[in-house]
């Protein structure tokens, strides 16, 4: 547990975005790619020399995101400073399982769809502060500082070192990484 990543980078740009958690000693990284263009993702793992992706069919959820569960999502009037950004409040709601957890979103900085292939399909709006299952591993992810750069396109394309795997044989390798 202590060489869990502590910290994600989100990039985006008005075509992708992307994820990532690495370790402290980069040993370890998952990063999940989206084309917001097209609602397609793809996921890369790299465990020491070990470079895997797994390429997404049309609006497939991202390995990061469990999304088997239904979501209820109820906007709130509240609002609260995250990293400098007026944030909006959303209750989400597992219907699954009752639990409840708050997410804190921006609108105003909107990128089409950025939220798509995610729980937070409803959210227009970047996300400041949310929670992501990994596993067992129930995270939750506050933004720290945002930077304002142009990004790229190149910056979202998938390594050629990257073996491309499926879906199945990058959950197990997953689930043998996470408690």
């Amino acid at each position: 547990m202590q060489l869990l990543p502590k910290t994600i980078e989100m990039k985006f740009n008005r075509n992708f975005a992307s994820y990532t958690i690495e370790d402290r000693v980069g040993l370890f990284s998952i990063c999940n790619i989206l084309d917001l263009s097209h609602h397609k993702s793809a996921t890369l793992i790299k465990v020491f020399d070990k470079k895997y992706v797994y390429q997404g069919n049309a609006h497939e959820s991202p390995i990061f995101f469990k999304s088997s569960e239904p979501y209820e999502v109820q906007f709130q009037k509240d609002t609260q400073r995250i990293a400098g950004i007026l944030c909006q409040k959303a209750v989400i709601t597992d219907k699954e399982s009752a639990k409840s957890y708050d997410i804190l979103y921006s609108s105003n900085i909107r990128i089409r769809d950025l939220n798509a292939n995610t729980p937070y399909a409803k959210i227009e709006g970047l996300l400041l502060q949310f929670g992501i299952q990994m596993k067992n591993l129930d995270m939750k992810l506050t933004a720290k500082k945002i930077n304002q750069k142009n990004v790229n396109n190149i910056e979202f394309q998938i390594p050629e070192d990257y073996k491309a795997i499926s879906k199945m044989q990058m959950e197990e390798i997953i689930n043998t990484l996470l408690p």
